[in-house]
């Protein structure tokens, strides 16, 4: 998401925190109206929003391109170390009260939505990766396995660091997108979702330095594999919503919308000023993320048990996860990562320190 990357840390740029916010509410929606409407929960039938925001899932690309960019400018004047102890400090702390809170739900209504919780799930769950956790665990939330696809680009930035070799991430960048383009036409390459992150560490570059033949060229080569790879998903989306089809045209120009709209943001032609406002709706982006489906599907399930009118059930959950969202914020944000840099200071060698 990416969701984790500190507003603060880049540069109160107001158009990328208000990206940030817009894919959130894209994601969140989409869930809402669209997926739970076929996830055996049909009674969440609004048919006027499941339409607007069928293709909200692609909120996701558009995160996955911020993240290339902000962990660009967030690991450009930092070590290996650094750069890890920000990325924990800045994940775990809201991640973990996120993940608390959507435990209760699950002890108290697991059972009504078919997700009943254990000890053992919930404590893999707190990893971020439960995957790697012997004993097949599930996601606590099945929004978190964005968080997985994030970690993996962190790894690479994090040993790209280590070996000092940061500054030419931006060669090894399009050197890949070449390698995925090949790929494609040689070897029917499967889903990948590098090339978001590779065109947010162009349009990084772009931001930066400016426009360049190779830096067109790099981002003229990571459209054509973010939309092969868009369009690929489609059968995928058909199979699982019953049939519904996807239009490859709306696809393509979403795709091609967020290219366009960064883009214009890199070359400060498109500018959002930053506010106090704008600035907080950014840093809330990764909570809201964090806490809003399977805590939205456990009240609407509920509210539909006790007969609570749909609108009632949408405003009281809207409500309840940005004001959790704001409290986590409040309470772990800053905390949270002054308590991680602190016990990681005390416990990590220098000799890791100075990587």
């Amino acid at each position: 998401m990416t969701l984790e990357t500190s507003p603060q840390n880049s540069q109160k740029i107001g158009s990328i925190n208000t990206l940030r916010f817009i894919a959130a509410m894209f994601v969140l929606f989409y869930h809402f109206t669209f997926v739970f409407y076929y996830a055996k929960t049909t009674h969440i039938d609004i048919p006027f929003l499941r339409d607007m925001f069928q293709y909200g899932y692609l909120g996701v690309e558009l995160f996955f391109i911020i993240s290339g960019f902000v962990i660009c400018l967030s690991a450009e004047h930092r070590n290996g170390y650094g750069f890890l102890k920000s990325r924990i400090g800045r994940l775990y702390p809201i991640f973990w009260a996120s993940a608390i809170i959507t435990g209760i739900f699950l002890v108290f209504g697991g059972n009504i939505i078919n997700a009943p919780l254990t000890l053992d799930r919930f404590l893999a769950n707190l990893t971020m990766v439960p995957q790697i956790v012997p004993g097949n665990f599930t996601l606590l939330d099945p929004s978190y396995w964005t968080l997985a696809v994030e970690i993996k680009f962190y790894f690479v930035v994090f040993l790209l660091l280590i070996l000092k070799q940061f500054k030419r991430i931006e060669l090894l960048a399009i050197l890949s997108s070449v390698g995925i383009t090949l790929g494609i036409v040689f070897a029917d390459m499967p889903i990948t979702w590098a090339s978001y992150f590779i065109s947010g560490i162009i349009f990084y570059k772009v931001y930066k330095n400016g426009l360049t033949n190779w830096r067109i060229f790099g981002l003229c080569n990571t459209l054509f594999i973010s939309i092969y790879f868009a369009l690929a998903r489609i059968p995928h989306q058909v199979a699982n919503f019953q049939g519904t089809q996807f239009s490859p045209a709306v696809i393509t120009v979403y795709i091609l919308g967020f290219y366009i709209l960064f883009l214009l943001i890199s070359l400060n032609t498109f500018r959002i000023p930053n506010n106090k406002y704008i600035n907080l709706l950014g840093i809330l982006t990764y909570p809201l993320y964090l806490l809003h489906q399977q805590i939205a599907r456990v009240w609407f399930s509920y509210g539909y048990l006790k007969d609570i009118p749909l609108l009632i059930s949408f405003v009281i959950v809207i409500a309840f996860i940005f004001i959790m969202s704001y409290i986590i914020h409040r309470l772990f944000e800053r905390h949270g990562r002054v308590f991680i840099d602190r016990t990681l200071d005390r416990v990590t060698p220098k000799f890791i320190k100075n990587l």
